[in-house]
């Protein structure tokens, strides 16, 4: 798909225009070298048309590359990053962007595009795709504190694959954004942009903010598996103390029966028309003795 719209007042133009706005969506040959007259690179092309292309940023003799890999709406289904490649010339004050699929943030602009110059509409798609970084975070903070409640209950035995695959998301949205950053700090330090470099400054600030988010996130997941294991040990802890305490109330009282077990007939109790209370009624008082004792130190 190709489609173009004039700097000037947002209106549709040819593709071949200058001041424009080229969009190019999963190009067919045919329109490829529609746009061939253009000049692009073709190390950037290649690259542009890659699958997979991690953010970068290049000043190539025709023109400005910068690739921009974000992330998708929270809210969409399928869980997959997006990419845009953004083809910048200085002389003809154009700006091509070049994606292999749908890119939300993309059309909502294209749609609301009313005119404007090449970098303050260059700046604004990259402000759109940092947002969706910030959107992201707000979505992982929701999720982490619900792991942290569940670990504090410490009842989820899925909670450590939770955390672990929870972590590996944070990790790999954190190399993202790393690699996103640095495009974005070799396009505002860029020579060519002159004065409007400062148009770029403000994106520089919010990834590494992204990327600070993503740290804290990953310690709190951290934190959140030691509180889940401590609670884990804690209830070991209580289930050994209190068959702790049973073992230790039954010692005397097995010591007691087998003392009285041993069939020795010089033991008077066996003539003894109390005996049976004797050893019954010991029982009892050795029992209720200990575990009076153990409430109160508060061993159960």
């Amino acid at each position: 798909m190709l489609r173009a719209k004039r700097l000037a007042d947002g209106s549709t133009t040819g593709p071949l225009e200058s001041e424009i706005w080229l969009d190019v969506e999963s190009p067919s040959p045919e329109e490829l070298e529609a746009i061939k007259p253009w000049g692009l690179n073709p190390l950037s092309l290649a690259d542009a048309r890659e699958i997979g292309h991690w953010s970068r940023f290049e000043h190539y003799p025709e023109h400005l590359f910068l690739i921009l890999r974000t992330l998708e709406p929270p809210h969409n289904s399928k869980s997959r990053t997006e990419r845009v490649s953004y083809f910048y010339f200085p002389e003809r004050r154009a700006l091509i962007t070049f994606r292999n699929e749908p890119v939300e943030y993309l059309e909502a602009e294209w749609g609301s595009f009313k005119g404007g110059s090449s970098l303050a509409l260059w700046q604004r798609l990259l402000d759109r795709g940092v947002e969706t970084f910030f959107d992201y975070l707000e979505s992982l903070y929701g999720r982490v504190d619900d792991l942290e409640e569940e670990a504090v209950a410490g009842d989820q035995t899925e909670l450590p694959r939770k955390v672990f695959s929870l972590r590996r998301e944070v990790l790999y949205t954190r190399r993202l954004s790393s690699q996103a950053r640095d495009a974005l700090v070799r396009l505002e330090r860029e020579p060519s942009l002159g004065a409007d470099a400062y148009l770029f400054r403000d994106l520089t600030d919010r990834m590494g903010r992204v990327y600070e988010g993503l740290d804290a996130a990953r310690d709190v997941l951290a934190g959140a598996l030691e509180v889940h294991l401590s609670a884990q040990n804690n209830k070991l802890n209580l289930v050994v103390q209190r068959l702790t305490v049973i073992s230790t109330l039954l010692l005397p009282l097995t010591l007691w029966a087998g003392i009285y077990g041993t069939n020795f007939k010089t033991f008077s109790e066996y003539d003894w028309a109390s005996g049976r209370a004797f050893f019954w009624g010991g029982l009892v008082v050795i029992g209720a003795t200990l575990a009076i004792w153990m409430k109160r130190k508060g061993w159960w």
